[in-house]
């Protein structure tokens, strides 16, 4: 996708240029963060993380296909051995990772590392998404999904 057919699909969701929630949502990092930490895999909204949610947070975006499906773009815990998973992934990666959406038909977490790097986390392994929300947001829409192994550091 383009980066303006990455605006318009964020548009229609309800984001615009300098959109900032603030302290709308400022529950859900902590609630996240608390998740992870009680199965024994702590994770921080650091900058990077904190910036797309006060940015992004709280829209859904409609995935073309069959089946149906949607990405939500906040902050979420997903299933038993979430924090396991992302542990698993930032160790490989060499990085720290925070959860910052979600698709919702298989659960796969939508993760960003302190770089500003996305990524996702699918029962069929970890997809890197991009440099940036635009690119990634591009490729959660229409693909397509790189492994996420050309970005590990450790084996």
């Amino acid at each position: 996708m383009t980066r303006d057919e990455v605006e318009a699909a964020l548009t229609e969701a309800g984001w615009f240029p300098g959109r900032d929630l603030g302290a709308r949502l400022p529950g859900m990092p902590a609630f996240v963060a608390d998740r992870f930490a009680e199965e024994g895999h702590p994770v921080e909204a650091f900058p990077a993380a904190a910036d797309f949610v006060r940015e992004f947070g709280g829209l859904r975006l409609v995935i073309p296909g069959t089946p149906p499906d949607a990405v939500g773009l906040t902050p979420h815990w997903i299933y038993e051995e979430s924090g396991e998973d992302v542990a698993a992934l930032a160790n490989a990666l060499g990085e720290r990772l925070f959860p910052v959406g979600y698709e919702t038909f298989d659960g796969a977490m939508v993760l960003v590392d302190e770089t500003g790097r996305f990524f996702l986390q699918h029962h069929t392994g970890p997809s890197y998404l991009g440099a940036d929300p635009f690119e990634a947001v591009g490729r959660l829409l229409r693909g397509p999904l790189e492994d996420a192994r050309g970005h590990f550091v450790r084996p």
